[in-house]
């Protein structure tokens, strides 16, 4: 975060202000949220927390659904900026690949993570139609894609079904670190990865 420290035009202050507000809202109900859930926290205990009032919070954020869907589209981009660079090194489609899976088991076993925050969110948000769910489904549906491209890359026969079978495997290891342990559960998801590229790509 950076704060301006030249001279502003008067019309650019209130945007500023603005600005601010709205980042000390957002950290404030992201924090929130994880710990405690969207539905139970209101929009009065975000604006005690961020030290804002209702009338800031809603100059920003139109609605509640809006502040989450904002908090969810950061989630989301910031996921996608730190895959791109665990990525970055690999030397081919089959590396990016693998880099994809040890990347997220390396975020597995980090100790104190409680979950992905965009499934939490639609746990709580089951309609299909609420924005919460549908910032989440393009998200991962996204992610999905992501995987299949680099499966077509990497010359896969089958890129859909090794696209799904990694997506399911990586979800799957996110949500059982909670009762198997960080290491175990990114260990089975660094064999089942390992597993399923082998087999899926040609062999040279």
């Amino acid at each position: 975060m950076t704060g301006a420290t030249a001279a502003k035009p008067a019309s650019a202050k209130p945007a500023s202000a603005k600005s601010r507000a709205a980042e000390r809202i957002q950290d404030a109900a992201r924090a929130l949220f994880e710990r405690q859930g969207i539905r139970a926290t209101g929009v009065e205990e975000v604006c005690r927390v961020a030290g804002a009032t209702k009338m800031s919070l809603y100059r920003s954020y139109p609605s509640k659904d809006a502040l989450v869907a904002a908090i969810l589209a950061e989630d989301a981009a910031g996921h996608d900026a730190w895959l791109e660079e665990s990525l970055a090194q690999a030397k081919d489609a089959e590396g990016r690949l693998r880099a994809l899976v040890e990347a997220t088991a390396m975020q597995v076993e980090t100790p104190g993570v409680c979950g992905c925050p965009l499934l939490l969110a639609q746990a709580e948000f089951r309609d299909p139609e609420h924005p919460t769910y549908q910032v989440v489904a393009d998200f991962k549906r996204g992610a999905h894609a992501r995987i299949r491209a680099l499966a077509e890359q990497a010359g896969a026969q089958d890129p859909v079904a090794l696209a799904d079978h990694l997506t399911i495997v990586i979800e799957g290891a996110i949500a059982a670190r909670g009762y198997l342990g960080e290491p175990r559960a990114a260990a089975a998801l660094r064999e089942s990865g390992a597993a399923l590229i082998s087999v899926a790509l040609p062999r040279s």
